[in-house]
């Protein structure tokens, strides 16, 4: 397979799944913690370092280390692929991201260290989690 077609493929499959698209449209406000972004979608921590993973190795999403703390964001406009510019423009239309657009800037005016206190204290343990 041609590199061109594998990079195209690795993008379509990133964002094929619900939860990434959900954090691709959250980035497009600036740039968030794992925490944020778990708390203002209302899903485990986890599951968001995941999508994030997934949505950095195709190339959509950069990260900055900030003492213990990682944000993460869009990579910048003049590196972002038509691809990317189109699929957000599309995102912005969608009734559920617009929801989590609104939550998430609500939850950006609250301090970090409580949103991520709050997210690790609601977090299933492994065992609960594994009931589910």
């Amino acid at each position: 397979m041609a590199e061109e077609l594998r990079t195209l493929v690795e993008r379509l499959k990133a964002v094929s799944h619900p939860l990434r698209l959900r954090v691709l449209s959250l980035l497009e406000l600036g740039e968030l913690c794992n925490c944020q972004i778990a708390e203002t979608l209302q899903v485990p921590a986890s599951s968001v370092s995941e999508a994030l993973r997934e949505l950095r190795r195709a190339g959509f999403v950069a990260e900055r280390k900030d003492g213990r703390w990682v944000f993460m964001s869009l990579v910048s406009r003049e590196l972002a692929s038509p691809f990317l510019k189109g699929l957000l423009e599309e995102a912005a239309a969608v009734p559920e991201l617009q929801q989590d657009r609104a939550r998430a800037l609500a939850v950006r005016a609250l301090a970090i260290p409580v949103v991520c206190s709050k997210v690790q204290r609601d977090a299933p343990t492994e065992r609960e989690a594994a009931r589910v």
